[in-house]
């Protein structure tokens, strides 16, 4: 998920200097060996738990932080500093991949050359796309006609020059991706040669780059203090980032979770607006330098060391409180023995070396796993990876957990085996709970099951668990595509907020303020 914060090879290459190395603990846990051909992994938090959590900012503001007291918690030894107003970032938009950059017409659109020369690009009927592409060293301009051809234009422009589009009418672009989709951008959109090909980077201020990414990286109906704490570390982390690749590439950051998430205007929302103007050029330094404001979705309740002075590995009294951050994941011997052939007819699994930061004995640093044709060791993270888990902090066990329901056929409303949805159904009280009576069978979607009862629907997949959604959050899942979607399945019940509800997914989040339209998210 977008939350699960990364670094860019570049980045990482240059933060490696600092030290990222913790002391791992030698004390081994005891070797598990399978129980009906299983072993679970029990485990707390999503993501690497350095820097700030997420949900540990959402309960620290509800238990009355404000948000410099949040920042001061999860990033301690840093100054609050201030960057010069209407500072730019330039953002790869990555997802624009076939070395041309595609606008729609509109009114004050026009295309730039990096010497300042203007062309005011024309609309009308016989105006539909206007593209920018590579022609050897040279720049070329076409626009696409009313019969859907392609027409060379000749803007009068430098074409060895970088050419940009921007509008003095909106201020906005509307960028088309390669399959038609539409997304609108503040600022600039220009193409720029990278090697034999080319990309294309969004131009824009520091602050309007924060009104998109603050939305992608938490939901906007949280509560004030947590916005404003990420706008800043959201905003920190940018900083360092740009000044880290020092102007040596074509942008400044990119546009995935592996910097931030930025998606345009479209994920724009008010209250996250809000937080980023109350916040606006504020940032943490540590030295004299930005500070790596690394920051994710759960610690567990444990921070874990970063490697710096200011990512300290600690327990975290917030992190729980909004929900328990808890989770467990069923592997079948059949999928480990599948991942690593090497070992054979699974006979153990056995956590070697754990980083000594939170439950357990602390992260997981290394795996041992054992068959009947021998051994491997793999990091910790590699065995996160490889499994699909959300964190390297988690403990193992044989058999399959009480806590986790099995996939066996649906039965809805039937007698028979009792499906995963609906246990969890008659947990919530039945018809007597808020979701009522069942609406029908239940109907296999995506690898999992979906049940609709007449106040709700409940999702199930062996990865995420049954989960309920209801209301305007549902519908907005149900009109992005549902679990065949980017989304998804939920990874956690429809949660009521402040300023309305949300609910988080395997690849995004949905936020539905008490007003307004709801707010798709994807990472």
């Amino acid at each position: 998920m977008r939350w699960r914060r990364q670094l860019a090879a570049a980045g990482t290459l240059l933060l490696l200097a600092t030290g990222w190395a913790s002391t791992p603990t030698a004390q081994a846990d005891t070797a598990v060996t399978p129980k009906s051909s299983t072993i679970t992994v029990t485990g707390a938090g999503w993501g690497h738990g350095k820097g700030l959590s997420q949900y540990g900012a959402y309960g620290a503001a509800l238990s009355g932080l404000s948000y410099t007291k949040i920042l001061a918690f999860y990033y301690p030894k840093t100054t609050s500093s201030t960057l010069s107003s209407g500072d730019s970032i330039r953002v790869w938009i990555s997802a624009d991949n076939d070395n041309r950059l595609t606008v729609k017409p509109a009114t004050g659109l026009k295309l730039k050359d990096s010497a300042g020369k203007t062309y005011q690009l024309p609309t009308g009927s016989g105006y539909t796309q206007w593209r920018v592409s590579r022609s050897g060293s040279a720049r070329v301009l076409h626009y696409r006609n009313a019969k859907g051809a392609w027409v060379a234009k000749s803007p009068g422009l430098n074409k060895s020059l970088s050419w940009s589009f921007s509008n003095t009418d909106k201020a906005t672009v509307s960028l088309i991706l390669p399959g038609g989709t539409t997304r609108t951008y503040r600022g600039t959109l220009t193409l720029r040669f990278y090697g034999s090909g080319a990309r294309t980077v969004n131009s824009l201020s520091m602050e309007n780059y924060l009104r998109s990414v603050v939305p992608a990286e938490m939901p906007g109906g949280w509560a004030t203090e947590a916005l404003k704490a990420q706008a800043v570390a959201a905003r920190s982390y940018a900083a360092r980032y740009r000044a880290n690749l020092g102007g040596k590439q074509v942008y400044d950051i990119c546009d995935t979770t592996a910097c931030q998430a930025y998606h345009g205007t479209g994920t724009e929302f008010s209250a996250t607006t809000a937080a980023v103007a109350a916040t606006a050029n504020r940032v943490l330094t540590y030295n004299g330098s930005y500070a790596l404001t690394m920051f994710s979705s759960s610690n567990g309740g444990h921070s874990a060391d970063g490697g710096v002075a200011y990512l300290v590995a600690k327990k975290d009294p917030y992190d729980g409180k909004v929900k328990s951050q808890t989770w467990t994941k069923a592997l079948s011997t059949s999928t480990i023995q599948k991942a690593f052939p090497s070992v054979g007819t699974l006979k153990s699994v056995q956590v070697t070396q754990r980083d000594g930061d939170g439950s357990w004995g602390g992260r997981v640093d290394q795996v041992k796993i054992v068959g009947s044709k021998g051994s491997v060791s793999v990091a910790g993270g590699t065995f996160r990876s490889t499994f699909g888990l959300k964190e390297r902090l988690f403990t193992l066990s044989g058999g399959v957990p009480t806590t986790t329901l099995s996939a066996v056929t649906p039965t809805a409303n039937a007698a028979g085996p009792t499906s995963a949805n609906e246990t969890r159904w008659k947990a919530m009280g039945g018809a007597d709970s808020p979701l009522g009576q069942a609406k029908g069978d239940e109907v296999a979607v995506a690898g999992g099951w979906h049940a609709s009862y007449a106040g709700g629907d409940l999702w199930w997949s062996e990865a995420t668990g049954s989960h309920w959604l209801a209301g305007e959050l549902l519908k907005a899942y149900l009109a992005a595509g549902g679990p065949a979607s980017d989304l998804g399945f939920p990874t956690s019940d429809q949660t009521a907020v402040a300023d309305g509800s949300f609910a988080d997914f395997q690849f995004g989040r949905i936020s539905c303020p008490s007003s307004g339209a709801c707010a798709v998210t994807f990472g």
